[in-house]
Order: structure tokens, then sequence, then C-alpha cells
């Protein structure tokens, strides 16, 4: 069983030895009190106390109820029934007819008292007591028989304080389960957040841009067949596949997400392999048929290296959502995209010519019940996170530019970051 498990049965164990009223336990003292004191603790035949003498007697039945405030006043106690036992010792010779109340209130005082407190408490009273106990029979000398009754009032402590330990380990035990269970409660809220999250990035990722490109090749179609003009079906023939196209590969993107989600396997893989730099040219295609016109430069110092598989698909990312923004939001049909890489860091820049009015994400702070900006840059932003890079956006006399940078180096970016949701091995 692991300490968490014991933190959370050994509390109801106690509380179940505990069930019975403090009054009980009162009654059970006091009892045990009463009848050590009426016990015969000497001589050869079963002689009583209260027969050999009265006034030790009164004295140990005095004991008892003071026992009822060792749980209120520990030290008090312990002082009013040593100082009772003591003048019983003086009065009868020996000290055992009134040790078991004393006992009692020694391990009731070292379950509540400081520690330091107990243990000067209890040798400086054993002393004392033994004192008492050689003035009460000093003809006899010493005497074995005087061992017993220290060696109890030690024990009855010692017995005491291994109670408190054990009581503290027990709550530290439920302290630390009630606190772990906490931090198991907050990391799943935690990674439920993360997978909304990363859900809606997907989606966006694997929608946003196709269905502009639906979008815009329908409005082509449909005003290439538009009534009170000259047909033009063969510019509406191309628009339609283009936009069956993008259907058809948004529709494999999302069965791909689909099937990642509803796959119990951590090893789940998608159909195809995701897309990265090494695809830019088929996305610039894409982007020409729609209407975008893209000049890319591709920079590479000579010291670079490979690119992680998580930064390069975060950055083909990057790279389709900016242009699929110039495309919705551009001026002159016209972006240009730079790629620079070097040995630790892999940098992307896409400009645009802005249109009047377009609404942009300028990486400023929105007003308050205002978004800044849309979802895409707000997704990209978390993504370009993800693999510990940075993202500014910003528009400056007319032209909107996006610019992006991601660690490459192996010290840097964890293969094993979760780029996509499914590269992770999600």
């Amino acid at each position: 069983m692991s300490d968490e498990d014991r933190g959370r049965v050994a509390p109801d164990r106690m509380a179940a030895r505990r069930a019975a009223p403090a009054w009980v336990w009162d009654v059970v003292v006091v009892l045990v009190a009463i009848a050590w004191a009426c016990a015969p603790y000497r001589g050869p035949t079963p002689e009583f106390l209260a027969v050999e003498a009265p006034a030790a007697f009164a004295l140990a039945l005095a004991q008892a109820p003071v026992l009822l405030l060792r749980r209120r006043l520990p030290l008090v106690t312990y002082g009013v029934v040593w100082a009772l036992m003591a003048a019983g010792t003086l009065v009868v010779g020996s000290a055992m007819p009134f040790v078991v109340p004393a006992a009692i209130a020694a391990y009731a005082m070292s379950k509540r008292a400081p520690r330091r407190r107990v243990l000067i408490t209890v040798l400086t009273s054993i002393v004392l007591l033994v004192g008492v106990e050689l003035i009460a029979g000093a003809g006899d000398g010493f005497d074995p028989r005087l061992i017993p009754v220290p060696a109890l009032l030690a024990f009855a402590a010692a017995a005491g304080d291994a109670t408190r330990s054990r009581r503290a380990y027990v709550a530290a035990l439920a302290e630390r389960a009630e606190r772990a269970e906490a931090t198991r409660e907050s990391e799943a809220r935690r990674r439920v957040a993360e997978e909304r999250l990363r859900i809606a990035r997907d989606l966006h990722d694997a929608v946003a841009h196709q269905i502009a490109v639906i979008n815009l090749q329908s409005s082509v179609a449909e005003r290439a067949i538009a009534e009170g003009r000259e047909p033009d079906l063969p510019r509406a023939r191309e628009s339609v596949a283009t936009a069956a196209r993008a259907a058809r590969e948004v529709l494999g993107e999302i069965g791909d997400l689909l099937s990642t989600l509803r796959t119990e396997s951590d090893d789940a893989t998608p159909s195809a392999p995701p897309a990265g730099l090494a695809d830019l040219g088929r996305m610039v295609d894409d982007f020409a048929v729609t209407g975008l016109g893209v000049t890319v430069r591709h920079e590479v110092a000579s010291d670079a290296g490979d690119v992680p598989t998580a930064v390069d698909r975060s950055a083909y990312l990057v790279l389709r959502e900016a242009l699929t923004n110039a495309s919705k939001h551009g001026a002159d049909g016209r972006a240009h995209a730079l790629i620079e890489q070097d040995a630790s860091t892999l940098a992307i820049t896409v400009t645009n010519a802005t249109a009047p009015g377009a609404p942009r994400d300028t990486g400023t702070p929105a007003a308050p019940g205002r978004p800044a900006g849309g979802h895409g840059l707000l997704g990209l932003r978390e993504r370009v996170a993800a693999v510990r890079g940075t993202l500014v956006t910003g528009a400056d006399a007319g032209v909107f530019r996006l610019r992006a940078e991601f660690p490459v180096g192996p010290r840097e970016v964890p293969e094993s970051t979760d780029a996509t949701g499914r590269e992770g091995g999600r």
C-alpha cells in the first residue's frame, strides 16, 4: 500500500476508534484510577488501602477527578496528580498505589504538551519521586522496588509521545494525499484546456484555408456562369474542379483528425504524413489558383542543419495562415515570403499590401470586450509558442508584416513537442 493510500485509510480507522464520546473515556479513566486505589498493593494477604491507611486511600481517590482535566490542562493535571502521589507516598511509604493515575496523566501530557517541556517535567518528577520514596522509607535504604514506579512513568510518557508522533505522521500523510488529489485534478483540468486548444487549432488549420479556397472558387464559378453575360465555361469548370479538390483535401484532414481523436492507442498516426516546408511549392501553386501571387525567397546558411519535425510543421502552418490572410485581406493580390535558416534559428517573414479597413491583428491589446484580431492569428501565436518560438505581427505604411522565429538547435526544441496534436504521438 502506498503512502497516499495509507493516508486515506488511517484517518478512517482513527475516526472509528474515536467514535465513542469523550465522556466515555473519562468514565473509563476514573474507574481505572479508583480500581487501582482499591487494589491490594503489598503484603501476603489481599489487604486494601482503605483498611490499612484511610488517609492514603483518600489521596488515591482524589487523583481520579483531577484526570478529567488532562485534555485542557495536561501540565497542571500531571503536577496535581504527582503531588497527590508524593503525599500518599509519604503516608504509606510506597508510590505504587498512586502510580497508575500518574501514568495516565503523564501519557496525556506527552500527547499534548511540547516535547522538551514534557521531557524536563517527567525527568524532574521521577528524580523527586525517588527522593520522596527514599525519605518515606529512609530506614530501609535503597530498595529495588523503587525502580518500577519511575519506569512506569517514563514508559507512559514515551507511549504518549509515540502516539503524538504517529498522529502527526498520519495527519501529514492525509494532507499529502489531499494535495496529491488536488494536484491531479488541477493537472487534469490543465490537460483538458490544452486539448481543447489543440483541437481548435487543428480544426482551424484543416478548415480555414480550404474553405477560403472553396469560397473564392465558388464565387469565380458563379460569376463565370452568371445571367446576363456570356458564360465562361472553361473558367467555371476550372474553378469548380479547384473547389472540389479543396473540399476533398479538407475532408481528408478532418478525417485524420477525427481518427486520431477516436483512437485510444498512443501510436496512432495520420493516413498521410503531415505537410512541411518541403510542400511549399504546392502551396504556392494552390494560392496562385486562387489569385494570389506569392514570391518566395529561401536563404539557408552554410551551417544550417535539419529542421525538427515539429518546427517544420509549425512553420508550414504559419506560412499557410499568413498567405490565407493575405489572400483575404490583401490589396494587390501579391505576397512576399522570406525564409531564413541558420544553425540555431528558422525565421519566416510574410509581407503584403493591406486594403483600407482590413481587419488585422497589430499585436496590440484589444479594447475591453473586443477581440484582438481573428482566431487565425491567435491560433498561430499558440502554435508558435508550443515550439518555443515567437510571433510578431503589425501594419506600417499600408504593408502588413508577419514574422515568426523558431529555435532549431538540438537542445532548443525537442522532437516530442506536440505542434499539431499528432506529431507528439497522441
